[in-house]
């Protein structure tokens, strides 16, 4: 079968070919009317008896106004005629400027998909004795997020690739006795770095959002992260740095907070459900969810940078 390009080029070829066509008889057409004219006006002049003085004056009259009116006839053909090449040049060149526009939208399709797997291969990156290469894993985690800014509609795919990531290599598991505290890896960061400052189209909703859920984000900086939305269920956020931080409709259920900054969060209709808010601090900027008693589920609030000095905060 033919393409639809073919067939719309093979429309148009028929249509400019009965216009030509059609067109060609009418100018022929119209380009001898004056002669016509001056014809008939000849055939009255000769049943008049005139002087001929008075006859050559008048088939003088009679051949300037034939060629007078032919050459107007014939100037208004040319333009016309250039007129339609010109148009039927600038639609050619619109279909083809379209048809490069298309090739170049599939070539940048075709990189940016290339870009993909290249940036996801390197998240997997090991050191021989099957340690993770962070330097390498860092440039796929920071090529994936150049490639979300260039392509914005990939976006939410890009931040599903990475939040399995966090779920896969910060998965909670109970820590042995005497275990040091736990901070994030330097990758992990990297990625909630990332995810905190991300802008995504059309925003976070209930059906657009990180999954974080069971995760061990102990010790984790999230300054002035953008989380709305964000699902933490079960997650440990134990002494996270969470100041400023838009948590507002998160999903903190059975969320581990103990020790964490919440300085200045917002937490409006935040779900923390059976969380574990222990001696997480918090001050006047800080907005939790309506109802919710966080000095009697443990937290402690600040009230100047004074107080704050004295639990070795900043303030």
């Amino acid at each position: 079968m033919l393409s639809p390009k073919v067939l719309t080029l093979a429309v148009l070829v028929l249509l400019g070919s009965l216009i030509v066509l059609v067109g060609g008889r009418g100018i022929l057409g119209l380009s001898r009317y004056p002669v016509r004219q001056a014809a008939d006006l000849r055939r009255q002049l000769a049943t008049h008896d005139l002087e001929f003085e008075k006859r050559v004056q008048l088939e003088t009259a009679l051949l300037q106004y034939e060629t007078d009116n032919r050459i107007k006839i014939w100037t208004a053909i040319v333009q016309a005629a250039g007129g339609a090449a010109l148009l039927l040049g600038l639609l050619f060149t619109a279909r083809n400027l379209r048809a490069t526009q298309d090739k170049l939208d599939i070539d940048r399709q075709g990189q940016l998909t290339n870009r993909f797997i290249q940036a996801t291969s390197q998240l997997g990156a090991e050191l021989k004795g099957g340690q993770p290469n962070i330097e390498v894993r860092l440039g796929g985690i920071y090529a994936l997020n150049r490639i979300s800014m260039d392509w914005p509609k990939d976006y939410w795919p890009i931040a599903d690739v990475l939040t399995a990531y966090v779920r896969h290599n910060a998965r909670w598991s109970a820590p042995s006795l005497g275990a040091q505290e736990s901070t994030p890896t330097t990758d992990i960061q990297g990625i909630l770095t990332i995810l905190g400052r991300s802008n995504p189209p059309g925003g976070f909703d209930d059906r657009h959002k990180l999954d974080l859920r069971n995760t061990d984000l102990r010790g984790a900086e999230f300054w002035d992260a953008h989380l709305e939305w964000t699902d933490f269920w079960g997650a440990h956020l134990d002494g996270a740095k969470l100041w400023g931080a838009f948590l507002c409709h998160a999903k903190l259920e059975h969320a581990h907070l103990a020790g964490a900054i919440l300085r200045g969060a917002k937490l409006e209709g935040a779900s923390l459900e059976g969380a574990d808010v222990t001696g997480a601090v918090f001050d006047r900027d800080t907005v939790w969810p309506t109802g919710f008693d966080a000095r009697g589920r443990g937290a402690m609030f600040i009230e100047d940078g004074a107080q704050a000095a004295g639990t070795g905060l900043p303030s």
